[in-house]
Protein backbone atom coordinates (compact mmCIF):
# COMPACT_ATOMS: atom_id res chain seq x y z
CA UNK A 1 0.00 0.00 0.00
CA UNK A 2 2.84 2.34 0.89
CA UNK A 3 4.55 1.53 -2.40
CA UNK A 4 1.37 2.30 -4.35
CA UNK A 5 1.03 5.66 -2.56
CA UNK A 6 4.64 6.51 -3.37
CA UNK A 7 4.02 5.70 -7.04
CA UNK A 8 0.95 7.96 -7.05
CA UNK A 9 2.99 10.78 -5.51
CA UNK A 10 5.69 10.38 -8.16
CA UNK A 11 3.06 10.42 -10.93
CA UNK A 12 1.34 13.45 -9.38
CA UNK A 13 4.64 15.35 -9.16
CA UNK A 14 5.47 14.44 -12.75
CA UNK A 15 2.03 15.63 -13.94
CA UNK A 16 2.43 18.84 -11.92
CA UNK A 17 5.83 19.56 -13.47
CA UNK A 18 4.54 18.86 -16.99
CA UNK A 19 1.50 21.09 -16.51
CA UNK A 20 3.65 23.84 -14.96
CA UNK A 21 6.13 23.62 -17.86
CA UNK A 22 3.31 23.73 -20.44
CA UNK A 23 1.66 26.72 -18.73
CA UNK A 24 5.00 28.51 -18.57
CA UNK A 25 5.55 28.02 -22.29
CA UNK A 26 1.98 29.10 -23.02
CA UNK A 27 2.44 32.24 -20.90
CA UNK A 28 5.66 33.12 -22.76
CA UNK A 29 3.89 32.63 -26.10
CA UNK A 30 1.03 34.88 -25.00
CA UNK A 31 3.45 37.59 -23.90
CA UNK A 32 5.86 37.26 -26.86
CA UNK A 33 3.14 37.43 -29.51
CA UNK A 34 0.95 39.90 -27.62
CA UNK A 35 -1.92 37.40 -27.43
CA UNK A 36 -2.68 38.51 -23.88
CA UNK A 37 -4.31 41.68 -25.28
CA UNK A 38 -7.08 39.94 -27.29
CA UNK A 39 -7.14 37.22 -24.62
CA UNK A 40 -8.12 39.63 -21.84
CA UNK A 41 -10.56 41.37 -24.17
CA UNK A 42 -12.28 38.10 -25.12
CA UNK A 43 -12.41 37.06 -21.46
CA UNK A 44 -14.27 40.25 -20.54
CA UNK A 45 -16.57 39.93 -23.55
CA UNK A 46 -17.19 36.27 -22.65
CA UNK A 47 -18.43 37.33 -19.23
CA UNK A 48 -20.74 39.86 -20.91
CA UNK A 49 -22.06 37.17 -23.25
CA UNK A 50 -22.75 34.80 -20.35
CA UNK A 51 -24.57 37.51 -18.42
CA UNK A 52 -26.63 38.48 -21.46
CA UNK A 53 -25.04 41.87 -21.91
CA UNK A 54 -23.63 41.05 -25.34
CA UNK A 55 -24.69 38.91 -28.28
CA UNK A 56 -22.13 38.98 -31.15
CA UNK A 57 -24.58 37.22 -33.47
CA UNK A 58 -27.04 40.14 -33.34
CA UNK A 59 -25.95 43.21 -35.30
CA UNK A 60 -26.44 46.19 -32.99
CA UNK A 61 -24.36 48.93 -31.37
CA UNK A 62 -22.89 46.57 -28.76
CA UNK A 63 -21.83 43.92 -31.27
CA UNK A 64 -20.29 46.54 -33.59
CA UNK A 65 -18.27 47.93 -30.67
CA UNK A 66 -17.27 44.34 -29.82
CA UNK A 67 -15.89 43.67 -33.30
CA UNK A 68 -14.12 47.04 -33.46
CA UNK A 69 -12.51 46.38 -30.09
CA UNK A 70 -11.51 42.87 -31.20
CA UNK A 71 -9.87 44.29 -34.34
CA UNK A 72 -7.95 46.85 -32.27
CA UNK A 73 -6.67 44.22 -29.83
CA UNK A 74 -5.62 41.93 -32.70
CA UNK A 75 -3.80 44.86 -34.30
CA UNK A 76 -1.99 45.49 -31.02
CA UNK A 77 -1.03 41.83 -30.86
CA UNK A 78 0.27 42.01 -34.45
CA UNK A 79 2.37 45.08 -33.63
CA UNK A 80 3.96 43.32 -30.65
CA UNK A 81 4.63 40.23 -32.78
CA UNK A 82 6.32 42.27 -35.53
CA UNK A 83 8.38 44.08 -32.88
CA UNK A 84 9.61 40.83 -31.34
CA UNK A 85 10.13 38.84 -34.55
CA UNK A 86 11.50 41.52 -36.88
CA UNK A 87 12.36 44.87 -35.29
CA UNK A 88 14.21 43.63 -32.20
CA UNK A 89 16.43 41.11 -34.10
CA UNK A 90 17.35 43.78 -36.65
CA UNK A 91 18.07 46.26 -33.87
CA UNK A 92 20.26 43.71 -32.07
CA UNK A 93 22.22 43.02 -35.26
CA UNK A 94 22.74 46.74 -35.87
CA UNK A 95 23.80 47.30 -32.26
CA UNK A 96 26.26 44.41 -32.52
CA UNK A 97 27.72 45.77 -35.75
CA UNK A 98 27.99 49.25 -34.27
CA UNK A 99 29.73 47.88 -31.17
CA UNK A 100 32.19 45.97 -33.37
CA UNK A 101 32.83 49.07 -35.47
CA UNK A 102 33.37 51.26 -32.40
CA UNK A 103 35.74 48.66 -30.92
CA UNK A 104 37.71 48.51 -34.18
CA UNK A 105 37.87 52.31 -34.40
CA UNK A 106 39.05 52.57 -30.79
CA UNK A 107 41.76 49.95 -31.34
CA UNK A 108 42.81 51.63 -34.59
CA UNK A 109 42.98 54.99 -32.83
CA UNK A 110 45.10 53.52 -30.03
CA UNK A 111 47.33 51.83 -32.60
CA UNK A 112 47.88 55.10 -34.46
CA UNK A 113 48.54 57.00 -31.25
CA UNK A 114 51.13 54.44 -30.12
CA UNK A 115 52.87 54.58 -33.50
CA UNK A 116 52.87 58.38 -33.40
CA UNK A 117 54.38 58.42 -29.91
CA UNK A 118 56.96 55.80 -30.88
CA UNK A 119 57.89 56.99 -34.37
CA UNK A 120 56.05 60.13 -35.57
CA UNK A 121 57.81 60.23 -38.94
CA UNK A 122 56.74 56.65 -39.69
CA UNK A 123 53.24 57.55 -38.54
CA UNK A 124 52.94 60.42 -41.01
CA UNK A 125 54.31 58.37 -43.89
CA UNK A 126 51.90 55.51 -43.15
CA UNK A 127 48.68 57.35 -42.29
CA UNK A 128 49.08 60.90 -43.59
CA UNK A 129 50.88 60.28 -46.88
CA UNK A 130 53.92 62.30 -45.84
CA UNK A 131 55.07 64.89 -43.33
CA UNK A 132 52.32 67.24 -42.10
CA UNK A 133 51.81 70.85 -43.03
CA UNK A 134 52.57 73.43 -40.35
CA UNK A 135 48.82 73.97 -39.86
CA UNK A 136 48.29 70.29 -38.96
CA UNK A 137 47.81 69.73 -35.20
CA UNK A 138 50.34 66.88 -35.24
CA UNK A 139 53.03 69.11 -36.72
CA UNK A 140 55.96 69.99 -34.51
CA UNK A 141 59.06 71.90 -35.63
CA UNK A 142 61.26 69.55 -33.58
CA UNK A 143 59.85 66.36 -35.05
CA UNK A 144 63.03 65.58 -37.04
CA UNK A 145 65.38 66.18 -34.13
CA UNK A 146 67.02 63.28 -32.35
CA UNK A 147 65.48 62.53 -28.98
CA UNK A 148 62.22 64.27 -29.82
CA UNK A 149 59.44 63.04 -27.52
CA UNK A 150 56.05 63.27 -29.27
CA UNK A 151 53.21 64.68 -27.18
CA UNK A 152 50.14 62.78 -26.09
CA UNK A 153 47.27 63.84 -28.32
CA UNK A 154 43.62 63.72 -27.27
CA UNK A 155 40.41 65.73 -27.43
CA UNK A 156 38.72 67.76 -24.74
CA UNK A 157 35.82 65.91 -23.09
CA UNK A 158 33.77 69.11 -22.91
CA UNK A 159 34.43 70.09 -26.51
CA UNK A 160 35.58 67.35 -28.94
CA UNK A 161 36.64 69.98 -31.49
CA UNK A 162 39.43 71.01 -29.12
CA UNK A 163 42.59 68.93 -29.67
CA UNK A 164 45.19 68.92 -26.91
CA UNK A 165 48.91 68.16 -27.22
CA UNK A 166 50.41 67.25 -23.87
CA UNK A 167 54.17 67.79 -23.71
CA UNK A 168 56.41 67.25 -20.68
CA UNK A 169 56.26 70.90 -19.66
CA UNK A 170 53.33 72.46 -21.51
CA UNK A 171 50.20 71.99 -23.61
CA UNK A 172 49.29 73.16 -27.08
CA UNK A 173 45.58 73.60 -27.75
CA UNK A 174 44.14 73.38 -31.28
CA UNK A 175 40.71 74.14 -32.65
CA UNK A 176 39.34 71.82 -35.34
CA UNK A 177 36.90 73.38 -37.81
CA UNK A 178 34.09 71.65 -39.78
CA UNK A 179 36.03 71.95 -43.05
CA UNK A 180 38.91 69.93 -41.56
CA UNK A 181 41.25 72.87 -40.90
CA UNK A 182 43.10 73.31 -37.59
CA UNK A 183 44.38 76.33 -35.73
CA UNK A 184 46.48 76.58 -32.57
CA UNK A 185 44.53 78.76 -30.17
CA UNK A 186 46.46 78.49 -26.91
CA UNK A 187 49.64 77.35 -25.17
CA UNK A 188 49.49 76.46 -21.47
CA UNK A 189 52.23 75.68 -19.02
CA UNK A 190 51.93 72.37 -17.24
CA UNK A 191 51.33 72.71 -13.44
CA UNK A 192 53.73 70.91 -11.15
CA UNK A 193 50.89 69.00 -9.50
CA UNK A 194 49.26 68.17 -12.81
CA UNK A 195 47.17 65.00 -13.09
CA UNK A 196 45.76 63.40 -16.23
CA UNK A 197 43.99 66.09 -18.25
CA UNK A 198 41.45 63.48 -19.29
CA UNK A 199 40.10 63.67 -15.74
CA UNK A 200 39.93 67.47 -15.88
CA UNK A 201 38.59 68.38 -19.32
CA UNK A 202 37.36 71.68 -17.92
CA UNK A 203 40.92 73.06 -18.10
CA UNK A 204 40.51 73.32 -21.86
CA UNK A 205 36.88 74.32 -22.15
CA UNK A 206 36.52 76.75 -25.02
Amino acid sequence: MVGFTAILLVIAKAIYKIVKFALNILAHIFVYFGLWIPGIYLLICGILILTGGLDPKVINTNSIIFYIGLAITLLGSLIITVRHLIIQPIHQVLESERAKRELWERKEKEKRQKLYEKNPIKYFKKYEGGMPHKSHPYYDPNIDRKGFVPPKVYRSKNNPTIIIHEYETHFKVFQEYPNGDFQMIDVKNKPENFKEVKKHGWRFKK
